[in-house]
């Protein structure tokens, strides 16, 4: 068995919950600050998710509700909570399939990077079922940039905990060691 086999055996479901938390925060967090200075740099402070949970909670057509511009404090709280739970089951997900990744993967940062598209494309899926008409008003640029934020943001937090050697050598390779 090597080291690394052994390291990601010993973690305990106290760690798993620990890294869960983290991705869920560090992923969701990275996208809502993202849309936040967007909506702020467009003057419309808060607009996507009030926009989306016009859309997922009071069935509103997106292209209306983005000529209106009007911001509604209640979508926004239950687009916020929906926001949460998405990204807390999207945190246990990625930070059970990166306990698997380092048992079974020779190769675990092509695992990682597999996994995150299917991470992005699996939540572009979920826009269009979901919210129809939101992606065209977001702009799929942005939804890509936000999703790579989350991603990257989710994966230098697993390198850290699951390869602090790596993480060294990538410090000591940008000077900030």
């Amino acid at each position: 068995m090597s080291n690394l086999e052994t390291k990601a055996r010993e973690r305990s479901t106290a760690d798993l919950l620990y890294e869960s938390i983290y991705c869920a925060a560090i992923g969701g967090s990275a996208i809502a600050l993202f849309f936040l200075v967007v909506d702020a740099w467009n003057g419309r402070l808060l607009f996507t998710p009030s926009l989306m949970g016009g859309v997922l909670f009071a069935g509103a057509d997106a292209a209306a509700l983005d000529a209106a511009s009007e911001v509604n404090v209640q979508w926004v709280a239950w687009m916020t909570a929906v926001h949460l739970a998405a990204f807390g089951v999207i945190g246990t997900g990625v930070t059970l399939l990166a306990h698997e990744i380092e048992l079974h993967v020779r190769r675990p940062f092509i695992a990682f990077f597999v996994l995150f598209v299917v991470v992005a494309e699996s939540s572009i899926i979920a826009g269009y079922t979901f919210l129809p008409g939101v992606m065209e008003v977001m702009g799929w640029g942005k939804v890509l940039v936000a999703n790579m934020l989350a991603a990257a943001g989710i994966t230098a937090f697993l390198s850290h905990s699951h390869s602090p050697e790596i993480w060294q050598q990538l410090k000591e390779t940008a000077h900030l060691a």
